[in-house]
């Protein structure tokens, strides 16, 4: 059984898939892909076939749509808080596309903002849950940190690594590319263009190009923040009072000290308030398939239960023409997976727990999680300075 879908990443759609980022902030070409740096010290190694498990596989409980945002085109890092994802707007009649063409990044928030990628998560959060309690919370991670995790515990051999932060008691997992800029290689079908001409932006947020959103929900014993992209969503003929976006926003960011923090080349992050709170019922994600390519539906279901995603597009075309696609509701299907795995989902929670309790006992409480493909996950010390995940204006913001 395939438990992962491996070009997507896991995680998120792999980033600006609107935008047409070729250039870095000077409009030059972007630079090659660095060499990996080195592992530091060896802290703990996990393999998986000595792990010990839980009998029984927890499942996920209380789940809560917490914060989202939206990136805005510019060549200055902006966020549009709470943003809303494109909306499902396909167009009459049969469509013939082109093929995608342009470069995606791979890591969309790395990209617009590599000193703190994780950043905008909490900026939005801090808006939008003005009370949050941040220490509540054992793991932050975004879709693709989730996603390598699961697939360690499955044993799908795919190399990766990323970054551990130690916030009090809080661990935040925090995506590794090897450049920040990195771009997704030889793209191809119609998984960007599909969604250009079949979802719009609302005119709040306009030239927008991606919606990040974060859930929260307990999982066994652990408390998770999951962040990730959203491909969009289905209008209510009506907007209900959980669309409309709280009224205390403006008085919050008033109220709440944003020191801007000072990302490369000297660009500030900026918060914008926009956008309308879209309910985690009505976004979708979508996939594209050649119509004589049957898709698998266990290649999507970890993420949508990941991110608890209830409605998925798949869409059929014969050379770039697609027929009548619909948005679909799974959920019956995300809860049929998540007990059908419960074996894969109680290595991965013991995955979780054990990574948890080492780094929050490390000396630096910053390390490094890694996996070859073969071999058992590393846990080691970060090589060099430390990296921290949060600036210390955002922790601040949350003790207070």
């Amino acid at each position: 059984m395939s438990f992962y879908p491996v070009s997507r990443g896991f995680g998120t759609r792999g980033g600006s898939w609107r935008g047409k980022d070729r250039l870095d902030s000077r409009g030059q070409a972007k630079s090659p892909v660095p060499p990996a740096a080195p592992l530091g010290q060896i802290i703990d190694r996990i393999n998986i076939k000595a792990l010990l498990v839980e009998q029984d596989a927890p499942t996920i409980q209380d789940i809560k749509y917490v914060a989202s945002y939206n990136w805005l085109e510019g060549k200055s890092p902006t966020i549009l808080v709470p943003g809303s994802p494109p909306a499902w707007t396909p167009p009459f009649g049969a469509t013939k596309l082109k093929p995608d063409s342009e470069d995606v990044f791979r890591d969309i928030n790395a990209a617009r903002y590599p000193s703190y990628p994780l950043e905008p998560t909490f900026r939005a959060l801090k808006v939008m849950e003005p009370e949050f309690d941040l220490h509540t919370i054992d793991i932050v991670g975004c879709g693709s940190t989730i996603g390598n995790l699961m697939r360690f515990s499955g044993s799908l051999s795919k190399p990766f690594r990323f970054d551990v932060d130690v916030v009090g008691d809080t661990v935040l997992f925090v995506r590794r590319e090897s450049s920040p800029t990195e771009i997704i290689q030889d793209l191809q079908g119609y998984g960007h263009t599909f969604p250009e001409a079949y979802t719009t932006w609302d005119s709040a947020v306009r030239n927008s190009c991606s919606h990040q959103r974060a859930v929260q929900y307990e999982f066994g014993d652990l408390k998770f923040l999951v962040r990730s992209e959203t491909d969009g969503y289905v209008r209510f003929d009506k907007p209900s009072a959980a669309q409309e976006a709280p009224s205390n926003l403006e008085d919050a960011l008033e109220t709440i000290s944003l020191v801007p923090s000072t990302a490369d080349a000297g660009k500030e992050l900026q918060v914008r308030l926009r956008g309308t709170k879209v309910p985690q019922s009505q976004i979708f994600d979508v996939k594209t398939r050649r119509s004589n390519k049957l898709f698998d539906m266990e290649d999507i279901l970890p993420r949508l239960w990941a991110n608890q995603t209830s409605k998925f597009l798949i869409a059929y075309h014969k050379f770039g023409v697609f027929e009548n696609p619909e948005v679909e509701d799974v959920r019956g299907e995300v809860l049929a997976w998540e007990e059908n795995n419960s074996n894969l989902l109680a290595r991965y929670h013991a995955v979780v727990k054990r990574i948890v309790d080492v780094v929050r006992g490390s000396e630096d409480k910053q390390c490094e999680v890694s996996w070859d493909g073969e071999g058992p996950l590393l846990i080691t010390k970060q090589v060099g300075t430390g990296r921290r995940a949060l600036p210390s204006a955002v922790v601040e913001s949350f003790d207070s």
